[in-house]
């Protein structure tokens, strides 16, 4: 495992996210040896810290085995480059941090074309009078970094040459073909769309628990296992979006997304990046928002999922708040609260409370009806088996005579077969 010491240079107090911040190292899999830390009352150009706590640094450094120091904060090119010069050790500031992360744990073609944009974004300012910046992306050895593994060959021997024209062009390269994905998620979006199915989307600060409230949901609508999707105690373990298949238990269904987690101060290329997966969020007819109740800052998590729903105008659709994790609190659960309910994912409690609410809120002007269907458009009887609740069928001469349950999309859509509404 690498070793790191982390720099904290704060211009006022923000202990929460110095904690989330130590979090984010242990989930790039670094270990931490040591925490610096220095008040500022402003920042150095050249350095970013101050040069007295410069040759603290370098002297802990010369009596002990280091990988990276590391800082909680976005540097220049040049403050990397000076620092690296000083401490002769490679240096990540918060956004490569968070970069690595994302690399290690992007799986799907389009989160892996999104990490490689927003990485190499990243590296063109720092081309100029540096020599280290392509070959420290990522780590070493089995973490090789996103320069090397995109751009082949020697990533030192590109900076040195200053190649910023093929970096440019394996950009446009990798925007095309995300410009292809994103046209491919569109007919996939249309198509959802013509099933007239609501669809629900998780969203929430990273490590909240909505993989593990999707898999519950899923295991609850009796899903085969690989529909279950990937779950872990840290952050960012999600980074590919993931649209799932609910019933419910009156026969009516939804289609579920999990989403990538947020979190404060994300770099605003790796935003861009991933600005169009996010772009899915605002196509729900209702967002769950899972709040880590246990975390003592859930509030300013909170404050940060909004804005990060404002960012991709997605803030006036419907929401339920799921505030999770109860069990490792001193919340009461379960309970529901007219929006908001309080539960354990972990536990699996509250989940018949939770899909009620979901139940709620999706399906309000349900209509219980009698239908005549002819057998001409028998195809519509498949739609309502499959989208609807179908209570009973009698074929008579004059065709289907159903009794059913029908959400009020396909009441509008479909209401010339009704015979009679039944109150």
């Amino acid at each position: 495992m690498l070793k790191a010491a982390i720099v904290f240079a704060d211009l006022h107090e923000q202990k929460d996210q110095n904690d989330e911040f130590i979090e984010l190292v242990k989930a790039a899999d670094m270990e931490i040896e040591h925490i610096f830390t220095q008040n500022l009352k402003s920042i150095t150009l050249k350095t970013y810290i101050g040069i007295g706590k410069c040759h603290e640094i370098r002297d802990y450094i010369a009596e002990h085995d280091l990988d990276y120091i590391i800082f909680n904060h976005d540097l220049s090119a040049i403050q990397i480059k000076n620092l690296e010069d000083i401490f002769q050790l490679p240096i990540m500031d918060r956004t490569e941090l968070i970069l690595s992360i994302f690399q290690n744990r992007a799986h799907t073609p389009t989160a892996r074309l999104q990490v490689e944009s927003a990485t190499l974004k990243k590296m063109l300012p720092r081309l100029i009078g540096s020599n280290t910046q392509l070959s420290r992306q990522g780590g070493s050895g089995k973490n090789k970094g996103a320069g090397e593994k995109q751009l082949g060959g020697s990533a030192r021997d590109h900076a040195h040459n200053g190649d910023r024209r093929r970096i440019h062009s394996r950009i446009q390269e990798v925007q095309r073909e995300l410009k292809k994905l994103e046209t491919q998620r569109n007919t996939q979006r249309r198509s959802r769309q013509k099933s007239m199915l609501p669809f629900v989307s998780l969203v929430g600060y990273t490590n909240a628990g909505k993989s593990t409230i999707m898999n519950m949901l899923l295991q609850h609508s009796k899903s085969s296992e690989e529909k279950m999707v990937f779950e872990e105690d840290m952050l960012f373990a999600t980074l590919d979006t993931s649209i799932r298949h609910i019933d419910l238990a009156d026969g009516s269904s939804f289609l579920l997304s999990d989403t990538v987690g947020f979190i404060s101060e994300l770099p605003h290329d790796l935003f861009e990046a991933f600005h169009s997966t996010l772009e899915e969020v605002r196509y729900a007819s209702l967002l769950i928002q899972v709040v880590d109740v246990s975390n003592s800052d859930y509030h300013r998590q909170m404050e940060i999922t909004q804005q990060t729903l404002q960012e991709i105008h997605a803030s006036d659709i419907p929401m339920i708040t799921v505030y999770n994790k109860c069990d490792q609190s001193d919340y009461s659960y379960p309970i529901v609260h007219d929006h908001e309910i309080y539960m354990s994912a972990k536990q699996q409690v509250g989940i018949e409370e939770l899909l009620e609410l979901i139940h709620r809120h999706l399906y309000p002007d349900e209509k219980h009806v009698h239908m005549l269907l002819p057998y001409t458009q028998t195809a519509i009887y498949s739609l309502l088996m499959k989208y609807a609740k179908v209570i009973s069928r009698e074929d008579k001469e004059d065709g289907l005579h159903l009794e059913a349950i029908l959400p009020d999309a396909y009441y509008q859509k479909y209401k010339k077969y009704v015979t009679n509404i039944i109150l």
